[in-house]
């Protein structure tokens, strides 16, 4: 909650900022500077997949693009819930469910009303004052976004009319939610 709601690093009380380290499927670790700079969807969703095969760029989002994104997409929140704890201090492995109902638009795509939701895994290490200083995540990122992208693309009033070439400022709008 801390990496969606406050902008400094001295101000969180669940993490050791000095030893704090952020690593998703296995990549390359993101201090906790990086993962502020980032944003907690950005620094989740970041890829080594090839360019041309990303379908959430990582590169072109910002903090605030990729939070509006997801709000705007799962309005109602997206929640994180833990279902299982499998160790106890200093290193807590655990799994996890994340999960929104998809009610509003998402790059372009309709909401559908599901509810979207992946499961993971996670390994926290904390130090004495049960701060964070090591967080690994693991999951597989097509199970949130196969719904996500799996309805329409939202098309515009002319979009039709400019595929075939022939839009004109005259032409009658059609309603963008009729097929």
């Amino acid at each position: 909650m801390e990496l969606s709601h406050k902008t400094r690093i001295q101000d969180f009380r669940t993490i050791n900022p000095d030893k704090f380290k952020l690593i998703v499927n296995g990549r390359e670790g993101l201090s906790a500077e990086e993962t502020l700079r980032l944003g907690s969807y950005n620094a989740l969703l970041k890829s080594s997949m090839p360019e041309e095969f990303k379908y959430y760029k990582v590169e072109e989002e910002s903090f605030e693009s990729s939070h509006d994104a997801f709000r705007e997409a799962l309005p109602r929140g997206f929640a994180w819930e833990v279902l299982a704890v499998h160790s106890g201090p200093p290193v807590i492995t655990f799994k996890f469910r994340h999960w929104g109902y998809f009610e509003g638009p998402f790059k372009g795509h309709s909401p559908t009303g599901e509810m979207v939701q992946f499961y993971g895994v996670g390994i926290l290490k904390v130090d004495e004052l049960m701060r964070a200083e090591e967080v690994e995540i693991y999951y597989d990122p097509a199970e949130l976004f196969a719904p996500l992208l799996k309805a329409p693309l939202i098309s515009g009033p002319n979009t039709e009319q400019q595929q075939q070439g022939t839009a004109s400022s005259t032409s009658p709008q059609k309603c963008p939610f009729q097929n």
